[in-house]
């Protein structure tokens, strides 16, 4: 090609490159918004139309309805007829008999009860289920929590981009969605993406100087899991250090503490230890009389092995270490304001503390912790790019 041709390629393309700038910028944050929306929605609607079927669902539908019945052998085979009703055959057939435990979990009704305990500290979870039971069956009330939970996410999510001005980086924060195993989390019937709206919530009214709704919004998070409460203790600590809303985060974590002593005491729940046993080491296939000895040794190989599997197989440590290397190359932290720089850093050090309290490997667990730490960090560079123009 002869440089006069390459010289006139070169201006068509520039050409084309301004105009198509000219029309995109005064339409970013439309653009921004419609493409965050539209990846929220399109995993809404994959929730109901490709539903993805978890052992998890026969444990929850069973708490779900054992408000309704005190017979263990009625409601183990309610909790299975209606999960088989919701799945296809071949998937039942592997939720069932895919290995010894679940085998074992469809055929022993009292075995199956004894696992329960892990699943009613759920408290807010569950007792959502069972409101939109009365609309729909416990399977769908179930897969409907998963629907709005997107749904609500992204609502905030918007909000957040929309409040700050940085609604133009829809596409970014969907794509960090896309990483961080948020599609993955709303097909799973269990309680992670309602949690994850909770906190999300919380982190955005705590920004704006809205304490008593983010105490609030954070209690709710952790009535939907309990594992949370390492978040609040965590933040609730920064907090009193640098001092915005430190009393009522103080309330918070005080009444979230109480609660979980309850609720671990009281409900049948087998203890941190027996649930990290159970977690990392078998699947007993019973928990009535199993009572392993704690044992450091233990203890450090399942740290070990869930950091491997961390590793080979999920993002979320990848995803942290991006947003921290971002952090120090990007982000002035005397920049930031006071409530952005306590949030962060609660953030980072509970999903240290939480990884050393129960190590888990999944990158669903720190959906919301990741979307909390990008959030801040993408409002924090955006306002210091705009301040240095």
């Amino acid at each position: 090609m002869s440089n006069f041709a390459q010289r006139n390629l070169e201006g068509i393309f520039l050409t084309v490159f301004h105009a198509v700038c000219r029309v995109y910028r005064p339409l970013r944050s439309w653009i921004g918004a419609c493409v965050l929306g539209v990846f929220v929605l399109m995993t809404a609607a994959v929730v109901q139309i490709f539903p993805v079927s978890n052992w998890d669902m026969f444990a929850y539908t069973a708490v779900v309805l054992e408000s309704d019945t005190d017979d263990v052998t009625a409601l183990h085979r309610q909790s299975y007829s209606l999960v088989r009703d919701n799945v296809t055959e071949g998937e039942f057939i592997t939720l069932t008999e895919d290995r010894p435990y679940r085998v074992r979990q469809a055929r022993d009704a009292e075995a199956f009860h004894t696992m329960l305990g892990f699943y009613r500290l759920k408290v807010l979870y569950v007792e959502t289920a069972r409101l939109l039971a009365d609309l729909a069956g416990p399977v769908e009330a179930l897969r409907m929590i998963s629907m709005m939970s997107a749904l609500a996410i992204g609502v905030v999510l918007l909000a957040w981009l929309a409040r700050t001005g940085t609604l133009m980086y829809g596409p970014v924060v969907a794509a960090f969605l896309m990483l961080s195993a948020f599609g993955y989390a709303a097909l799973l019937i269990t309680p992670d993406l309602y949690a994850t709206f909770f906190l999300v919530l919380a982190a955005f009214f705590y920004v704006e100087k809205l304490d008593i709704p983010a105490a609030l919004t954070l209690v709710a998070a952790f009535l939907t899991r309990p594992d949370h409460l390492a978040f609040i203790g965590v933040f609730f600590v920064f907090a009193a250090i640098y001092g915005p809303g430190r009393w009522i985060q103080a309330c918070c974590f005080a009444a979230c503490l109480v609660t979980y002593l309850w609720i671990t005491r009281g409900w049948d729940h087998p203890g941190w230890w027996i649930h990290m046993w159970f977690t990392h080491i078998e699947y007993a296939p019973t928990l009535k009389d199993f009572k392993p000895a704690f044992s450091i040794g233990t203890y450090l190989e399942m740290l070990m092995r869930s950091t491997v599997r961390s590793l080979m197989g999920f993002s979320w440590i990848a995803l942290l270490f991006a947003l921290i290397l971002f952090f120090a190359k990007c982000v002035v932290p005397d920049r930031m304001d006071q409530r952005s720089r306590v949030l962060l850093y609660a953030v980072f050090a509970s999903i240290c503390a939480k990884y050393l309290v129960f190590p888990h490997y999944e990158t669903r667990f720190y959906l919301p912790y990741l979307i909390i730490m990008g959030m801040i960090l993408l409002v924090g560079w955006h306002r210091q790019q705009i301040s240095e123009t």
